[in-house]
C-alpha cells in the first residue's frame, strides 16, 4: 500500500515499497545525490559511476534483511530508502533523493518512513553514518530524532607486506565465532549480517591465535570487524588488503578511540573523510575493538 504525504511546495508524494523495476532509476539517483555532493565539496567520491551504483542498490535491494521503499512525484521515482533489520541493531540507508527536487521534503518523508518501520518492527536500537560535511543531512536526521553519538575517519587501507599466517578466509562455518566476538565488541551480534555478505562474496578474514578466533574483518563500506586487540585489528586489515581490490579495501574507524585511530595512520591507512555516527531509539555503545559498517 502506497503511503501519501503532501509537500509544501510540490504535488502528493506517494512512498511505495521497492520493486524489482525500480532499481535502474534509483540507481541512477543514487550515482548522482552521492557524487554530486562529494564533488562538491571535494572529498572522497564512494560511487564512481552508475554501474557501482547498480551494483550497491541491487545488493540490498535483493537481500532479504532489508526492507526499501521509493518515492514518487508526479509518476516519476525521485527517491528511496532501505532499513536494514539483519540483526538485533538496525541501519538506515542507502537514502538518496534526485538533486533535482531536493529541498522539498522527500527526504524527510523518507526518513519519517524509516522511524515509522522501526516502530513497527519493534525495534529498538537503530543506527547510520552521515556524511559529516552534509549540514543538512545532519539537521534532518536530528530534527527526526536520531542523535549524534561519534565522529568517524573513513580509511583507505594499505596492504601488510606479508600475509599473516594467523589469518585465513573467514567462511560461513565461522558464524558462531562472528557472533560471539560481535558480542564482546559491539554488544549485539552481527552474524546474520555477516551471513548474508558472505553469502553475496563479500571477502572477509578471520584471525586465530592457536585455533581460537580473535577477530573478524568483512571488506568494503558494507561490511565490519572486531578482534580483541588493536595489533590484531590491524593485521587483519593489512592482510586482508593484500588480497582486495582498493574500491573494497576502505574500513570506518572511530575517532572517540584517539590511540586505534593513531595506530591506523601510523600503519599507513590513509584518512579519506570524516563521519558522523548516530542513533535512533536506545543506544548503548560498543565497549570493544570494531570497525563498523557504513549503517551500524
Amino acid at each position: 500500500m502506497a503511503l501519501q504525504t503532501v509537500l509544501p511546495y510540490s504535488p502528493t508524494l506517494e512512498l511505495v515499497p521497492l520493486q524489482p523495476d525500480h532499481i535502474p532509476a534509483i540507481s541512477r539517483i543514487c550515482y548522482a545525490a552521492f557524487s554530486g555532493l562529494q564533488s562538491r565539496h571535494r572529498i572522497h567520491v564512494d560511487i564512481p559511476d552508475v554501474e557501482t551504483a547498480g551494483m550497491i542498490i541491487s545488493h540490498v535491494a535483493n537481500r532479504p534483511d532489508y526492507t526499501g521503499v521509493v518515492a514518487i512525484l508526479d509518476g516519476q521515482v525521485v527517491g528511496s530508502n532501505f532499513l536494514l533489520h539483519a540483526d538485533e541493531v538496525a541501519g538506515v540507508g542507502p537514502i538518496t533523493v534526485d538533486p533535482t527536487v531536493q529541498s522539498q521534503g522527500i527526504g524527510r518523508s523518507l526518513m519519517a518512513w524509516a522511524t515509522q518501520e522501526v516502530q513497527r518492527r519493534g525495534i529498538r536500537q537503530v543506527r547510520l553514518f552521515q556524511e559529516a560535511v552534509n549540514a543538512i543531512s545532519l539537521s534532518l536526521y536530528t530534527s527526526v530524532g536520531f542523535a549524534w553519538r561519534d565522529s568517524a575517519a573513513l580509511m583507505q587501507a594499505v596492504p601488510a607486506a606479508a600475509d599473516s599466517p594467523l589469518v585465513r578466509p573467514l567462511g560461513q562455518a565461522d558464524l558462531p565465532a562472528v557472533a560471539a566476538l560481535s558480542r564482546q565488541a559491539y554488544g549485539f551480534s552481527r552474524a546474520s549480517d555477516a551471513a548474508q555478505l558472505l553469502a553475496a562474496d563479500f571477502p572477509g578474514f578471520i584471525l586465530e591465535r592457536q585455533g581460537v578466533p580473535a577477530g573478524y574483518w568483512i571488506a568494503s563500506l558494507f561490511g565490519h570487524g572486531c578482534a580483541e586487540t588493536d595489533e590484531d585489528l590491524l593485521t587483519l586489515v593489512g592482510h586482508g588488503t593484500r588480497h582486495l581490490p582498493p574500491p573494497f579495501a576502505v574500513f570506518i574507524c572511530p575517532l572517540s578511540r584517539a590511540e586505534g585511530f593513531r595506530r591506523c595512520l601510523q600503519a599507513g591507512h590513509r584518512t579519506l573523510k570524516m563521519l558522523s555516527y548516530m542513533s535512533y531509539g536506545d543506544f548503548v555503545a560498543p565497549s570493544g575493538l570494531y570497525l563498523p559498517s557504513i549503517q551500524c
